[in-house]
């Protein structure tokens, strides 16, 4: 008998700005129907440019990133359709995938900790500390790496807010000794089916290579970071341990989970 179709609803947070988001996410929705022999179908919904939202009869949600500020717009009509579609999510215990914008909605909504703006934007290739041995990170080791590209960043959590709703912080950000601040938080488990990320799993080599030679991006790195950030950042997209693995391996646990497919 044939595998079901699985569909899969995703919400584009990008606003009509150029990325390659949800161009990885896409591809590694297709490598992960390939590998599993599971037949899937996917719906894309534009919301911050449309207002739209997908309904509760979706098997797998996944929320993208996106540029702005995750505070300026509260009380906008998009965002209130998010929050209220979060908690519809919540109730519902459907499976859901939050990066980085998504993510640090969701933090604000559920108050979870103090969303900040960072000392200086952050951009690049950098390690994550898993706090625990969630299935998650099944197969990747501590730290893993992945693109990191924000401004704001989630701290103080709210352990109040986390124990009532039966969350967990999984991941902080990378070993710092050196600067006296907290740690920002990079993951969290909100329940046993909703997971958010501060960073970008979805990225893929190729995809990333592609988007980081871009004349006015390269600039623009060059111009804010200098140009040994620039090819520090191009170094790292070339070693097979880093982005690689983490697009290999991070969504797809939780496609698994999702679909209760029994992890290797």
């Amino acid at each position: 008998m044939a595998n079901p179709l699985i569909t899969i609803a995703i919400i584009d947070m990008y606003d009509g700005n150029t990325n390659v988001g949800m161009e990885c996410i896409v591809s590694i929705l297709k490598k992960w129907s390939a590998k599993r022999n599971l037949p899937i179908t996917y719906s894309t919904f534009k919301l911050r440019e449309t207002g739209e939202i997908p309904n509760e009869n979706f098997d797998i949600y996944i929320s993208s990133g996106g540029p702005g500020s995750p505070l300026d717009s509260k009380n906008e009509p998009w965002d209130n359709k998010y929050t209220q579609w979060l908690d519809q999510m919540m109730a519902l215990g459907k499976p859901v995938f939050l990066i980085c914008h998504s993510f640090q909605i969701a933090c604000r909504h559920f108050n979870l900790g103090t969303i900040t703006l960072r000392k200086s934007r952050q951009i690049g290739i950098l390690p994550i500390h898993p706090l625990t041995e969630d299935a998650i990170f099944n197969g990747l080791e501590d730290p893993f790496y992945a693109l990191e590209s924000r401004e704001y960043q989630i701290i103080a959590p709210n352990d109040e807010a986390l124990a009532k709703m039966g969350g967990s912080i999984i991941a902080l950000e990378k070993i710092r000794p050196q600067v006296p601040l907290e740690r920002a938080i990079m993951a969290i488990r909100f329940n046993k089916n909703m997971i958010g990320v501060q960073f970008h799993p979805e990225g893929e080599t190729e995809a990333l290579q592609e988007f980081f030679q871009e004349t006015v991006l390269k600039n623009k790195i060059i111009e804010e970071f200098g140009i040994e950030k620039w090819e520090t950042i191009i170094a790292q997209l070339e070693d097979p341990n880093k982005i690689q693995k983490t697009g290999s391996t991070f969504i797809p646990n939780f496609l698994d989970r999702a679909m209760q497919i029994p992890l290797n």
